[in-house]
């Protein structure tokens, strides 16, 4: 077998994890071919593996199955990097159970890149998804990569804004690279491929549990040099991985909420520990020293009317009563001009009559 084979052996005997796993190779001097050569009882004397665990061991060498699983996630494009590949992340070798295996579907993140992970709830509020969006726009254009986790709600909206903008982005799964989950992700999931990658630590054809998508967080916190949160509440699978980032050392940003505001308890409690408060890019870019640019903007013209109208609306959503109260102008006069600037693209409906800003 070739090194990349054991390699992948070792990363894929059941009931032994990535932190066993890698004592284990390093009793043997970090020779992994020597540990698959090993006699039961020398692998026994390290006294790293129980019985149960020791059993697993040897009934996994099977060069034959292993040659072949690895052949066929080869022949899927996937690709297949151990810890000891010169392609590994560094950032993820401070963890304290660094993965043994990643499978990259698309690219890995460069040695130099910078990367910011954009977090937040699954039922995210629309100025949470809008945020989310916005934020990740400032980041791609300023040339930071985006990565989060391709949940539903924040995650997706920051992925999308990365996109929108031509940046890199990444999203580190709790499932197999194969598998695209959330299913109505599918073309966000295509895109990310095309233009960053896919990345677990779980072998392809893995499916979604919940137990695994807490244990991804800390590959999304390793590889950030920031950890961004739009929406949380006040115990949330986002606050894990701010909590994994902190034992790692990373700076910590999060968006203010209101305070009667569920969604915004986690962010808020955040702020009130020391994180830093984020109300537009350049509050994450000026912590690392980095120009911000400024993201592009469709070139549209509005009348009078749908200026008036425009400069009323934000990212909580409003009605047109509300907003013809806030313009004095009449309702239907402002409903004729929030279709409009709907078509237009500038604004988008988030329930019966309810809009916000589309940014």
């Amino acid at each position: 077998m070739e090194k990349d084979e054991y390699w992948f052996w070792l990363g894929n005997i059941p009931g032994v994890g990535s932190r066993t796993a890698l004592r284990l190779v390093n009793a043997f001097g970090g020779n992994v071919c020597a540990l698959f050569e090993a006699e039961e009882k020398r692998v026994d004397a390290c006294h790293i593996v129980n019985k149960a665990q020791l059993q697993s061991i040897i009934y996994s060498r099977n060069r034959d199955r292993i040659q072949h699983d690895y052949e066929q996630i080869k022949s899927k494009g996937i690709q297949c990097i151990s810890i000891e590949n010169s392609f590994y992340p560094d950032t993820l070798k401070y963890l304290y159970d660094p993965p043994v295996i990643l499978y990259i579907l698309g690219s890995l993140p460069k040695a130099d890149e910078w990367m910011i992970a954009l977090i937040g709830a699954r039922q995210c509020s629309s100025y949470g998804r809008q945020v989310s969006r916005m934020l990740a726009r400032g980041m791609a254009a300023a040339g930071l990569t985006v990565v989060s986790g391709m949940a539903r709600g924040s995650d997706s909206a920051a992925h999308w804004g990365a996109l929108q903008e031509g940046g890199r982005t990444f999203a580190v799964l709790g499932c197999g690279v194969d598998i695209c989950y959330p299913r109505e992700n599918m073309d966000l999931y295509t895109e990310i491929s095309r233009n960053g990658g896919i990345i677990s630590e779980l072998p392809p054809g893995t499916r979604p549990e919940g137990y695994q998508f807490p244990r991804r967080n800390r590959i999304i916190a390793a590889l950030a040099r920031g950890i961004v949160v739009t929406e949380a509440k006040q115990k949330s699978g986002t606050l894990i991985t701010v909590e994994h980032g902190l034992n790692l050392g990373k700076e910590i940003f999060a968006v203010p909420g209101r305070i009667d505001d569920a969604l915004s308890e986690g962010c808020n409690q955040l702020i009130k520990a020391g994180a830093k408060l984020v109300m537009q890019p350049s509050d994450i870019l000026d912590e690392f020293g980095i120009l911000a640019r400024e993201y592009k903007k469709n070139n549209i013209t509005l009348d009078n009317s749908e200026k008036v109208v425009y400069a009323s609306i934000c990212l909580v959503p409003r009605s047109a009563d509300e907003i013809a109260l806030l313009t004095g102008m009449e309702v239907q006069n402002v409903i004729h001009n929030l279709i409009s600037m709907e078509l237009k693209g500038i604004i988008h409906s988030v329930g019966k009559n309810q809009y916000v800003l589309n940014i």
